[in-house]
């Protein structure tokens, strides 16, 4: 089966504030049955792995699975723009240091700035079926927040669950809720995939893909 995989920074290998080896991510886990692509991108928004479908569609994929929706949905201090803007020289970096370093995490709780508004991140899911007309899309949900995540961030909790809601209206059965994933499948910045939470997303995509197909080993 020919799998195509679209993601986050959720699907990668990392180093930090865990260690999680590529061959211990889900892509990995399902490149030893399947012929797989994976296109991911730290940061990366819907929008952004919608823009990689010109590409990969060619692929021809029999399957789709996307992961993303938290880089989309967590309350921010500053727009995309005024971060693009803050990367221009070094003058703009040390103003951002400084608006960060006097306002800490109250800037961010004031603006609650989104990347992704929910009517775009919908119409950006739309934009996915009709990339992907006659095949699954298997949507992974945002991982459940934490109380100290909430904490951190106030209001991601009913952001999560307002983005999670629109993957499941789109994608349907295709949805995989993350909503029991185990406390050490997260790691401790609250939102990436230990190798725990690898192996979770791997099992529930086998799940899925035995749904299809009677063939999946």
């Amino acid at each position: 089966m020919k799998i195509q995989i679209f993601s986050d920074s959720l699907a990668l290998p990392r180093e930090i504030p865990q260690k999680v080896f590529y061959e211990e991510t889900y892509p990995a886990k399902l490149s030893e049955n399947h012929i797989l692509v994976q296109y991911s991108k730290g940061a990366g928004t819907i929008n952004d792995l919608l823009d990689q479908t010109f590409y990969y569609k060619m692929f021809c994929p029999d399957v789709v699975i996307i992961q993303c929706g938290i880089v989309d949905c967590a309350p921010r201090p500053f727009t995309q723009f005024e971060e693009h803007f803050f990367k221009l020289n070094f003058f703009t970096k040390a103003c951002k240091a400084t608006l960060k370093r006097l306002t800490k995490n109250w800037l961010r709780n004031v603006r609650k700035v989104a990347w992704t508004s929910p009517d775009n991140f919908r119409l950006c899911c739309k934009q996915f079926v009709e990339t992907y007309p006659d095949i699954p899309i298997f949507a992974i949900g945002i991982l459940p927040p934490r109380p100290e995540y909430e904490n951190l961030a106030k209001g991601i909790s009913k952001r999560i669950l307002l983005y999670n809601s629109i993957l499941e209206e789109i994608f349907g059965d295709c949805f995989i809720n993350t909503s029991n994933i185990p406390d050490e499948g997260i790691m401790s910045d609250h939102h990436h995939l230990t190798a725990i939470g690898h192996q979770f997303i791997y099992d529930k995509i086998i799940m899925q893909l035995s749904r299809i197909s009677t063939n999946i080993k």
